[in-house]
C-alpha cells in the first residue's frame, strides 16, 4: 500500500499523479491564455493586487474622507426648505444652495484625486510589469520585479495617470456644472455630459495601449501617445467591450446590494486591480501580434501561447502514421522473417581514407535495403503471411 503524503509534502511538491508536461498543454488562443494565468498563477495575481493597493490608498483615503465630508454636510446643515418665508426677510433658497456646496465639494475632490491618482500610477508601472511577464510565462518573482518595473517605467505611467487623471475631473466637472445650469436648455445639458463621457472612454481605451506598451516597447513620449491613440480609434468597439469586461470588478461593487458590499470590497481588495490589467494585458498583446510586432525586429509573436507551426503539423502527421502501422502479433505463431533484418545485410565498409564516391555508395546501399524492409513490410500489412491482426478471444485459463 502506498503511503499517504503529508500536507506538507503535497503544499511543497504538488501532486504526484500530474501528467507529464508538453507543449501541447500550453494555452493555444488568448482567452485559454487569460485562464491559464488566472487560475495557475492566481496567488501572484493576489500579490500584484495588494502591493498595487498600496500605491492607491492616498485615492482610497482621499476619495472616503470626502465621502464623510459630503455626507456630515448634507446631515447637520438644513438643505431641504427656504429659509426666511414669512419673517419678512429676504427668502433665501437653501436647496441650490446645498447644490452649489456639494458641486464646490466634488470640484475639491477630484481636483485633489489627480496627484493622488498620479500616485497609484506610480504602482501600476510595477504590477503591469509583473503582469506582462505572467502573460509571456517568464520567470517572477512578483514583489522583485514589482519593483523592478516601477525603476524603469515610472515616468510614462507619471503623466498617462495625469492625463487619466484630468480626463476623471472635467467629467464630474461637467456634471456637475450641467446640473446647476437649469437655465440651459436640456438637450444642451445631455449633449454637454455626453461629449465628457466620450472624452473619458477615449482616454481610457488610450490607457490599455499606454500601459502596456510602456512595459513592452522602448517608446519616447509622443511615439506611445500616436500608437495608442490609433489603436483606440481603430478599435473602438472592441476596446468598449475590453472596458466593460474589465470593469466587472468595479460593477460588484456598485451593483451588489449592501449586505453584499463586504464580500465585493474582499474581492475587489484581492484580485480587482489585477483582473483589470491582465484583461488589459492579454487583450493589449493580441492586438500588437496582429498589427505591429510584424514590423519590429526581434519581436517574438504568440508570447505565452503555443501555435503549431507547419513543422509541428508534419511530425504529427508522421508520428500518427506510424503508430498506424503498429499491429498486434498473435504470440502463438511465429512471425514472418524479415529478410533484411533476420539474415543480415551488409555494408560495403569505407576505407581509412575515403572519398565522396565512397560515401555516395554507402547511402545507396543503404536506401536499398530500407525499400527492401519497406516492400517486406507492406507484404506483413497486406497480410500475405496469413497472420491475424486482432488479439483472440481467450478465457481466464488461456484457452480460445
Amino acid at each position: 500500500m502506498a503511503q499517504k503524503k503529508g500536507l506538507i509534502y503535497r503544499l511543497t511538491m504538488g501532486k504526484d499523479n500530474l501528467p507529464d508536461f508538453t507543449p501541447d498543454k500550453l494555452p493555444g488562443t488568448r482567452f485559454q491564455l487569460f485562464k491559464d494565468v488566472f487560475f495557475n498563477r492566481f496567488g501572484a495575481i493576489v500579490k500584484i493586487n495588494l502591493l498595487t493597493l498600496l500605491f492607491c490608498l492616498p485615492a482610497i483615503a482621499w476619495f472616503v474622507i470626502m465621502q464623510m465630508v459630503k455626507t456630515g454636510d448634507s446631515v447637520f446643515l438644513p438643505y431641504s426648505g427656504n429659509i426666511g418665508v414669512g419673517t419678512g426677510l429676504p427668502v433665501t433658497n437653501v436647496v441650490a444652495m446645498g447644490q452649489q456646496r456639494q458641486f464646490q465639494l466634488n470640484i475639491q475632490m477630484y481636483l485633489i484625486m489627480i496627484p493622488c491618482i498620479m500616485v497609484a500610477g506610480i504602482g501600476l508601472s510595477g504590477a503591469f510589469y509583473v503582469m506582462r511577464r505572467l502573460v509571456w510565462g517568464e520567470g517572477t518573482s512578483v514583489a522583485g520585479h514589482f519593483f523592478r518595473g516601477i525603476k524603469m517605467n515610472f515616468a510614462p505611467f507619471l503623466w498617462s495617470s495625469l492625463f487619466a487623471g484630468i480626463s476623471l475631473f472635467l467629467v464630474m466637472a461637467n456634471i456637475g456644472i450641467y446640473n446647476n445650469m437649469t437655465e440651459i436648455h436640456l438637450a444642451w445639458r445631455i449633449i454637454g455630459i455626453a461629449v465628457s463621457f466620450l472624452q473619458f472612454i477615449l482616454i481610457l481605451s488610450m490607457l490599455i495601449f499606454m500601459t502596456t506598451q510602456a512595459v513592452t516597447y522602448k517608446l519616447k513620449v509622443w511615439p506611445l501617445v500616436k500608437n495608442s491613440f490609433l489603436f483606440a480609434i481603430s478599435l473602438l468597439p472592441t476596446n468598449i467591450i475590453i472596458l466593460l469586461l474589465s470593469s466587472i470588478p468595479v460593477l460588484l461593487l456598485i451593483l451588489l446590494p449592501s449586505f453584499l458590499s463586504v464580500f465585493a470590497f474582499l474581492i475587489f481588495a484581492l484580485m480587482g486591480f489585477s483582473f483589470i490589467m491582465l484583461v488589459w494585458t492579454v487583450y493589449a498583446h493580441w492586438a500588437y501580434d496582429k498589427y505591429i510586432n510584424d514590423r519590429v525586429e526581434g519581436a517574438v509573436k504568440n508570447r505565452g501561447m503555443y501555435k503549431k507551426t507547419e513543422a509541428d503539423e508534419k511530425a504529427a502527421a508522421e508520428r500518427d502514421r506510424k503508430n498506424k502501422n503498429i499491429r498486434f502479433n498473435n504470440p502463438k505463431k511465429r512471425p514472418k522473417k524479415i529478410t533484411s533484418i533476420d539474415e543480415g545485410e551488409t555494408f560495403t565498409p569505407l576505407p581509412t581514407s575515403f572519398s565522396r564516391a565512397d560515401l555516395l555508395r554507402l547511402e545507396e546501399e543503404k536506401e536499398a535495403v530500407k525499400r527492401s524492409i519497406d516492400a517486406e513490410y507492406e507484404d506483413v500489412d497486406d497480410g500475405t503471411d496469413g497472420e491475424s491482426t486482432a488479439p483472440e478471444n481467450t478465457d481466464g485459463n488461456g484457452n480460445g
